[in-house]
């Protein structure tokens, strides 16, 4: 049901490019099967730990738990065309979102192949 209602919404979209956000993308298989290409926000696995222990006041325990569970961040680094490094302050986002907006309004201008059924 989230893949058909993610391609309604994909192919209802007007805009230049889409970004469609899926936390658990390179689980699902062969992400380029439905994308262009595959842009991954990446911080150190500590820094990670720590984050998410803050923001939903769960157990360390719990926390390694769930990532256990999800793609090692080798393996999302290998998968990626792109990475936004979330590892610094807010503000260090914004030029890199603002440069890779950048890229994908060019990218977005050239013919692109057709994804694999």
């Amino acid at each position: 049901r989230i893949r058909a209602e993610s391609d309604r919404q994909l192919a209802a979209a007007a805009s230049v490019y889409v970004i469609l956000m899926v936390p658990l993308f390179v689980e699902s298989g062969d992400p380029h099967r439905r994308c262009h290409r595959l842009l991954v926000v990446d911080l150190p696995e500590a820094m990670q730990v720590e984050r998410v222990i803050t923001r939903d006041r769960l157990e360390r325990a719990q926390v390694l738990a769930i990532m256990a569970a999800q793609a090692t961040r080798e393996r999302r680094l290998a998968a990626a065309d792109d990475v936004i490094d979330n590892s610094g302050p807010p503000e260090a986002l914004a030029p890199q979102v603002a440069r890779l907006h950048s890229r994908y309004l060019a990218l977005a201008r050239r013919p692109q192949p057709p994804l694999a059924p």
